[in-house]
């Protein structure tokens, strides 16, 4: 005869399980959501006993492939990854379709392959966060707005990038400004903007604050201290390369309207300080 579960045990089938969790860079945002990760897990009692092994790559697609291909060869449950690129991701998750491990991608949108299966995604919504930027550079200078912008994306083709400049662009059109075409044609071809907002500069900082800092100095050399008045600078980490640059250009970053998304810690400090 069958004999009742004892109380407080659970049938769900869930204990016991080997995560594979894959972070592209050692930044600290993608640290933090692995800890949140880590922290949901060992608090669950169903989930208290699985066990995570956690790879972190130096920003390339290669490093993200070869995590991918060691976690099936593990044998793990499922694989959660903070991809490089979409195109490396639309091969790791067909690997991982037809080892028959669910593949869950994390921060930035996945390429799904044709016929392939995204288990689950989870990410903030980056036009959203694009947009409050646009509105926020709109009220630089007593409403005049933002006029000369150098536009300092994060990894280009990642799908985050993108899409916040694409917001702030969106932000500008719907406050009826002149950017030389529609918001989603000047994010994709990347021109040079219209009457009412002049793109310097497009630019990839690659989320780290070393390239950004390069960017934004070879910015400053090209174009003078008076060739832009705004920095949309998309990540924490790089906005501390820009800062950098700029003070050691001996210009003070309360003079330029900067941008930027995260929310770390020292941002807000950027921003008592008024260089944000």
């Amino acid at each position: 005869a069958a004999t009742e579960k004892e109380e407080g045990s659970s049938d769900s089938g869930i204990s016991g399980k080997t995560i594979g969790y894959y972070k592209d860079a050692a930044d600290d945002y993608y640290k933090a959501g692995y800890e949140v990760f880590e922290a949901l897990v060992a608090e669950n009692a169903e989930t208290a006993d699985w066990e995570i092994i956690d790879k972190v790559g130096q920003g390339t697609s290669s490093e993200q492939l070869a995590a991918v291909e060691d976690f099936i060869t593990a044998g793990v449950d499922a694989i959660i990854v903070v991809q490089n690129s979409p195109e490396i991701t639309a091969e790791c998750i067909q690997k991982a379709n037809d080892a028959g491990i669910p593949y869950f991608s994390l921060t930035h949108a996945p390429t799904v392959p044709a016929g392939g299966e995204l288990a689950g995604y989870s990410g903030y919504d980056f036009v959203a966060s694009g947009v409050l930027a646009g509105e926020d550079a709109l009220n630089y200078n007593n409403g005049e707005g933002v006029k000369k912008l150098v536009m300092v994306e994060g990894k280009l083709g990642q799908g985050t990038a993108a899409a916040q400049s694409l917001g702030f662009l969106k932000a500008y059109e719907e406050a009826g400004k002149d950017i030389g075409g529609s918001y989603e044609d000047v994010a994709v071809d990347k021109t040079k903007g219209g009457a009412d907002l002049e793109i310097v500069q497009w630019a990839s900082g690659d989320w780290q604050a070393d390239p950004a800092k390069s960017v934004v100095a070879d910015v400053i050399t090209a174009f003078g201290a008076d060739g832009f008045d705004g920095l949309y600078v998309q990540n924490d980490e790089m906005m501390d390369g820009a800062i950098q640059a700029l003070e050691e250009a001996g210009l003070n970053p309360g003079d330029y309207w900067l941008g930027s998304s995260n929310g770390k810690e020292k941002s807000w400090a950027w921003v008592e300080e008024g260089k944000e």
